[in-house]
């Protein structure tokens, strides 16, 4: 399926897509944003209008020690050099292009404790249906992984819509 996307920027304008679509199913009005923004989607939640950026990957891999994860690069500008500053959007879409799987985070779960005011660097999650092999003791046990996020926990709006609440909607919808 990989040879099916022209360059990232179409991939990334898949997942845009599709997470307007898993908004939209869910009930919420939402609507792509114009370019050159630091966000890519406006979600209406409970009267205010969510700022939210959508990053999107193909599928699962292998990163170094990481084994078998969804990962996604949080960071921006040429070369994505920059850390991204928390008040650029108020939500995350992580999208999973081939397997159609999304979650939904705050800015303020995916905040850098060594750089205050700014984003992680990157965000892997799993899937819960996958079964991840850890360790194999001398005895022949071997300890299974559960302590990585699963990408099926994240998937309801509703979620990040209660955790931002009032306090952190800079937009109000008069509409």
């Amino acid at each position: 399926m990989n040879d099916g996307y022209v360059s990232e920027l179409e991939m990334g304008k898949c997942g845009e897509y599709y997470a307007i679509f898993k908004l939209a199913k869910q009930g919420f009005v939402c609507f792509p944003s114009d370019q050159g923004l630091p966000y890519d989607i406006v979600v209406e939640a409970n009267g205010n209008l969510l700022k939210g950026q959508v990053r999107s990957t193909l599928k699962m891999r292998d990163y170094g020690k990481s084994k078998s994860v969804y990962r996604f690069g949080m960071r921006t500008g040429k070369g994505n050099g920059r850390a991204t500053p928390m008040n650029w959007s108020d939500f995350y879409a992580f999208v999973v292009i081939e397997e159609e799987k999304i979650a939904f985070m705050t800015t303020t779960e995916l905040a850098s404790s060594k750089n205050p005011g700014a984003l992680i660097q990157t965000m892997e999650f799993r899937s819960a249906s996958g079964i991840y092999p850890g360790r194999i003791y001398s005895n022949g046990t071997q300890r299974m992984l559960d302590y990585s996020r699963n990408i099926e926990s994240y998937e309801d709006f509703n979620r990040v819509a209660s955790l931002i609440g009032d306090k952190k909607c800079r937009i109000k919808n008069t509409a």
